[in-house]
């Protein structure tokens, strides 16, 4: 009897008292809402390929994650503790796919199981192709000018060649890759530096490193100079004699350093033939000396030799030779 009256009570007015449940369970429900917290992460986010493929389209590198869950809990989540990626690995063959972004919990992450993960993106759209592997050229690039007077003669770089992965569309028409900027600027000594390979896209890698050392060899500026119509004078000629031809003009051609050269004057040089050897008229063959300032190395000089007829000068014709 007492079990009877106990079940009618139970199944009395269960209508209501299945909307009463009902109603502390959305009220349960909300209260939690209310009562948990959001937080904003920033996860690197990796790719994961087949082997043989690589990614061939742009992604982001990192994607923003909500955290939801108690406020103290979600205060000792690192974002070391999640771990983002796509994985194209179900995926052998070439092709444009939309993938998911996952997550991998580790350390403070795994100890409140309603924690809740939601990355802004969602999906992921990536393209993979074929990997490329091609050993491709350093060129150092270049900037600025040494020193006056200076120029950067020879420059090698450590290493000279590396191995490049990437896509296959991206490789084929590859021939080498550039360094960052060098900048040669004042320089008037050796140097050397390391400095980064600037990779074309971001889906190509250098396994081995993007690191090169470049050395630059910096030496005085050589250069080369021609002085052109230059006169011959004539030194200690006895004063009984003359000269009857007009002399040929001097044409000199230099070498030296280039502050050495572009300093020196044409005012500066003198070219002469020595007058103390002839002693009477007569045609002569003398060499043509020169007085430049140093430093200069003659590469040529025109004419080597002069040929000159030898007069007496006037008032000396009617002495008699003894």
């Amino acid at each position: 009897m007492r079990q009877s009256s106990f079940m009618n009570r139970i199944f009395d007015r269960w209508p209501v008292k299945i909307i009463c449940i009902a109603l502390a369970i959305i009220l349960y429900i909300l209260f939690r809402v209310n009562t948990l917290t959001e937080r904003q992460l920033t996860i690197p986010l990796r790719v994961l390929t087949s082997e043989g493929f690589v990614v061939s389209s742009e992604y982001p590198g990192s994607i923003n994650v909500t955290l939801r869950g108690e406020e103290d809990e979600l205060k000792g989540i690192l974002p070391d503790d999640i771990e983002a990626f796509v994985n194209l690995t179900p995926y052998p063959e070439e092709g444009e796919f939309q993938i998911p972004v996952e997550f991998h919990k580790k350390g403070s992450a795994l100890q409140p199981e309603a924690l809740e993960l939601r990355p802004r993106p969602r999906d992921i759209t990536l393209s993979q192709e074929r990997r490329t592997v091609r050993s491709l050229i350093v060129r150092p690039e270049l900037f600025g000018f040494p020193a006056l007077g200076y120029e950067l003669t020879q420059f090698f770089v450590s290493p000279s060649s590396v191995t490049a992965v990437g896509p296959q569309s991206q490789m084929s028409d590859l021939k080498d890759l550039k360094t960052e900027l060098i900048d040669l600027s004042g320089r008037r000594n050796d140097f050397t530096i390391t400095t980064r390979i600037i990779l074309p896209s971001s889906q190509i890698d250098i396994p081995g490193g993007n690191i090169v050392e470049f050395r630059g060899v910096v030496d005085e500026a050589v250069v080369i100079r021609t002085i052109a119509e230059r006169e011959v004078v004539v030194f200690d000629l006895p004063g009984n004699l003359r000269i009857i031809d007009e002399l040929p003009s001097v044409s000199l051609t230099v070498q030296g350093s280039q502050l050495t050269v572009e300093g020196s004057r044409p005012q500066d040089m003198t070219f002469y033939i020595d007058g103390s050897v002839i002693s009477q008229p007569g045609t002569y063959i003398l060499p043509l000396k020169m007085d430049i300032p140093p430093g200069l190395a003659v590469l040529q000089l025109l004419p080597r030799e002069v040929t000159i007829n030898v007069v007496r000068a006037p008032g000396e014709l009617n002495e008699v030779s003894p």
